[in-house]
């Protein structure tokens, strides 16, 4: 999808919302999630093997502990792959450094693109925003590398995707703003998010919108209350190019023993 370029290609993979528990009998909705992200993580060995990049964007942990955040280090050594991590409503972002100092730095790059990692968690809070510190040093960092391609990830929504409940624990605060300034930079080529638990891919005028499918429970697109979906879990992988094009998609992954509650009316 999106853009199709010749050159060079660099490949990055999203993965998100692991909600990882710190002990191993762990379960969201009757799910082991331990276990979907360790298969999801196998498949992308298999199959993203020249991946040069990972990102995982949020909710990394059930309940914001140090130790489920050390149980997901642990599971990601297995990982030859750089990766990094940004904070969702779960998540601690203070716990996260202190325990993974360094991967959450402001810019990656990836070639020639640049890779902006958005902490949109606001504490206590399941909806996201961005505060106006924030919102001056994004639009510092716009016109610092307004020579590249830019990417910018974060884990909530900044527009509607579709559900009713979820779309009720968007981006909020801070978030005209946002889509102000990246609506006005032809440098940003795509916004990529987690949160959502579902694959959604739109475009607002330049910009490719993209959310990704959880490691752990899917949310049902389209649903008015919370719902839970049967999709298996899955990943997104990009092909950027130096020119600003690129390609993406989702990978579902059969997971073995998948049991989940369809009839949760939420978690």
């Amino acid at each position: 999808m999106i853009e199709e370029s010749v050159g060079p290609v660099h490949r990055l993979v999203q993965f998100t919302d692991p909600h990882i528990g710190g002990r191993p009998d762990y379960q969201l909705l009757g799910l082991d999630t331990g276990h979907t992200f360790d298969e999801v993580l196998r498949a992308i060995e298999r199959e993203q093997s020249d991946a040069d990049i990972l990102v995982a964007t949020g909710d990394i942990s059930a309940n914001s502990s140090e130790g489920s955040y050390r149980r997901f280090l642990q599971k990601m050594q297995r990982v030859e792959i750089p990766w990094y991590w940004l904070p969702g409503n779960h998540d601690n972002p203070a716990r996260m450094n202190r325990v993974a100092p360094g991967r959450h730095p402001e810019v990656v790059s990836l070639g020639d693109w640049r890779l902006l990692l958005l902490d949109s968690s606001l504490r206590g809070q399941i909806c996201g925003g961005l505060d106006d510190s924030q919102l001056e040093r994004l639009e510092e960092l716009l016109a610092l590398h307004a020579a590249h391609p830019l990417m910018i990830l974060m884990h909530h929504q900044p527009v509607q995707v579709g559900s009713a409940w979820i779309d009720g624990h968007m981006l909020r605060s801070g978030r005209d703003r946002f889509l102000q300034l990246i609506g006005d930079n032809p440098s940003v080529k795509a916004v990529v998010w987690g949160h959502v638990h579902q694959q959604f891919d739109s475009r607002l005028g330049h910009i490719g919108l993209h959310a990704t499918p959880s490691t752990s429970v899917q949310f049902t697109p389209g649903s008015g209350p919370f719902s839970v979906d049967e999709k298996m879990p899955g990943y997104r992988w990009f092909e950027l190019r130096n020119d600003g094009g690129y390609r993406t998609g989702v990978e579902r992954v059969t997971v073995s023993e998948y049991s989940v509650d369809l009839a949760s009316a939420g978690y």
